[in-house]
């Protein structure tokens, strides 16, 4: 399917109703701005969609409560922390309205972190010491009218992440490194159990923001 752009997009010439008397680089950010518009409607007259904008809910949800997820490992703070995450993912796109965890919504989610488990992926072959390992999140979740009805339910949401054991196989330039608070000049100085400790705390953020995501994606979202 073929289109022609407006001519303001490519002209220097503003649209008729806009005086010339403007701060300068303001008609160039205008200019931006109308593309943007245009390619967006463009967009949704050929059908496309925005991953995350519609639901498949039943037509009368349209408040969800989040309930503060029950954190059944040892780390202490996930519970509330992956909560945030889920409110943030659940606002972010607008499909249902989130209220306050004490009231009551036409539907309520609940989630529970169920385990974080770690394995060694691959260790040096004359000493053994571990180089990366994986860490795996498990979360229960399930989306239920306020009368009971279930919507959605994963017993088992699994999210699954690799991470560095020692400074020589760490990625400087990862997101996951980014997030440690770790320095690439002070990364050289540590050992092994501080750099392991430091990746482990990153990654398991990485977990639940991704956790967060799929869980909206496949409870909520239509697909499209």
């Amino acid at each position: 399917m073929n289109f022609k752009l407006p001519a303001f997009v490519y002209s220097k010439n503003l649209p008729c109703g806009y005086s010339k008397n403007l701060p300068r680089g303001w008609s160039q950010n205008l200019r931006r701005g109308m593309l943007l518009v245009f390619v967006v409607s463009i967009a949704t007259s050929c059908g496309y969609a925005f991953q995350g904008s519609g639901t498949v809910l039943p037509g009368d949800i349209k408040t969800i409560a989040i309930r503060v997820s029950e954190n059944q490992t040892t780390v202490t703070g996930l519970g509330l922390s992956f909560t945030e995450k889920l409110q943030s993912r659940f606002e972010r796109y607008g499909a249902v309205k989130i209220v306050d965890p004490d009231e009551d919504g036409d539907a309520e989610l609940i989630t529970k972190i169920l385990s974080i488990e770690t394995s060694v992926q691959d260790v040096t072959g004359e000493t053994d010491i571990e180089l990366e390992q994986d860490m795996t999140l498990t979360i229960f979740a399930e989306l239920r009218r306020s009368n009971g009805q279930v919507l959605y339910r994963n017993p088992q949401l699994k999210s699954r992440e690799s991470f560095a054991s020692v400074s020589d196989v760490v990625v400087t330039s990862s997101s996951s490194f980014a997030q440690g608070g770790i320095s690439a000049d002070t990364l050289g100085t540590l050992g092994s159990r501080e750099v392991s400790r430091g990746q482990q705390t990153a990654v398991l953020d990485e977990l639940l923001d991704e956790s967060a995501r799929q869980l909206y994606l496949d409870a909520v979202a239509a697909e499209f």
